[in-house]
């Protein structure tokens, strides 16, 4: 069972109940007890303390409809950046909300006996921010891009049991949102679906091969790092293109180091989730 082995069992699908009703999503560890995906998934942009969702749950390496071998954890809180809770974020103008600079948040677990996620799984994913292992290139028109592994549950495959793996090249745009502010995203060619939301967008996804001879890895020899999830994309058929709120230094995140945590958005959000709760880091 290929998504119950590493690294692929570090993703799993993630269910939010909004008063009654349940939707899906899907989410990966980055921490012991600390997962990352995307802020829509668990609160309506802009809607303050009515935005929240209810109830959170996670069963990594899903694969039928009843989940997958380990089950599910519960979450215990779910964070996201202000200005996505008040709805002030940089998005792009039309589509505010949706495309923006912030669509992120993490999601603490309760452990289950005592023991949390990534201690059962054997491990976790890591996260890299402002650009890591992107790079500048004529060879897309001086685009900068990266090879980056999609993971995701979208529900118009497969009923959305299954764990859907995409690769393709991922180019970063900036442009100005509604508010005048640059806005950072990446985007790539994929044909995942709503269900796919929060899923990661993996640099050097994968076990690390021998090296022999003068072959070298370069920064391919650190695996597995987070670098976006995925917060939107085009409900029209046949558009098959994604994107992803930028990891790293932006308007409302500026700084290049919160905590030992990292720069702008994701350093500040693991940042806060750690220091409130270290346990789960």
């Amino acid at each position: 069972m290929p998504v119950a082995s590493r690294p692929y069992r570090f993703s799993g699908k993630l269910w939010m109940r909004f008063g009654s009703s349940w939707y899906v999503c899907t989410a990966s560890l980055i921490k012991k007890g600390v997962l990352i995906t995307a802020a829509h998934c668990v609160h309506n942009y802009g809607r303050g303390a009515a935005g929240w969702a209810n109830e959170v749950r996670w069963y990594p390496a899903n694969y039928t409809s009843t989940g997958g071998p380990w089950g599910y954890y519960s979450g215990v809180n779910w964070n996201i950046p202000t200005v996505y809770y008040n709805g002030t974020d940089t998005c792009q103008s039309g589509a505010t909300g949706v495309v923006c600079n912030n669509d992120i948040a993490t999601v603490r677990l309760a452990p289950k006996g005592g023991v949390y996620a990534g201690t059962t799984m054997g491990g976790w994913y890591g996260y890299g921010w402002n650009g890591y292992s992107y790079l500048a290139t004529p060879v897309f028109g001086n685009a900068t891009v990266a090879q980056i592994t999609q993971i995701g549950y979208p529900v118009a495959i497969d009923n959305g049991y299954q764990m859907l793996r995409g690769d393709s090249y991922g180019k970063y745009i900036a442009l100005t949102g509604s508010n005048g502010k640059l806005l950072k995203n990446t985007q790539l060619g994929s044909a995942m679906t709503g269900g796919s939301s929060g899923g990661p967008w993996l640099v050097n996804f994968g076990t690390a091969p021998v090296v022999t001879g003068s072959a070298s890895l370069g920064n391919a020899a650190v695996r597995n790092v987070v670098v976006g999830v995925t917060s939107w994309g085009y409900t029209s058929v046949g558009i098959n293109v994604q994107g992803a709120s930028w990891f790293g230094q932006n308007a409302e995140f500026p700084n290049a180091a919160y905590g030992s945590y990292g720069a702008g958005n994701i350093g500040f959000m693991v940042n806060y989730t750690c220091t409130g709760a270290p346990a789960y880091c």
